[in-house]
């Protein structure tokens, strides 16, 4: 069974995202900011990491940027609420798989985590 790590500072948008996942049979593991993340994925790295781009302490491209330093092969795919092709281009050059607006997950979450 394939592991999601789940990062928002949104507990709401969190539980969110990981029940759309669930409910296709993926594992998920949450994560309330960027430090919290990179703690998990030291101690059971997943097969995926989706990330809020807006958090406290540390941003989702930032978080992009830093679990790829440590594990390159990770594939991490950033969701925003504030979603522009800007961000999105932002986030495919700083190394994100994919990107998603929020709101368009409950549509493309669950397809973009497969």
């Amino acid at each position: 069974m394939a592991t999601v790590l789940v990062v928002d500072d949104s507990t709401v948008e969190r539980l969110r995202a990981g029940a759309l996942l669930e409910r296709r049979g993926i594992q998920v593991v949450q994560a309330a900011n960027g430090r919290e993340a990179l703690e998990a994925l030291t101690q059971s790295p997943p097969d995926l990491v989706v990330t809020d781009l807006q958090m406290p302490e540390m941003d989702g491209l930032e978080l992009v940027e830093r679990a790829r330093t440590t594990n390159p092969a990770l594939p991490v795919v950033l969701m925003t609420a504030h979603g522009s092709e800007e961000i999105a281009v932002q986030a495919l050059r700083r190394g994100a798989s994919s990107y998603v607006p929020k709101r368009f997950l409950a549509r493309d979450l669950a397809d973009t985590a497969e």
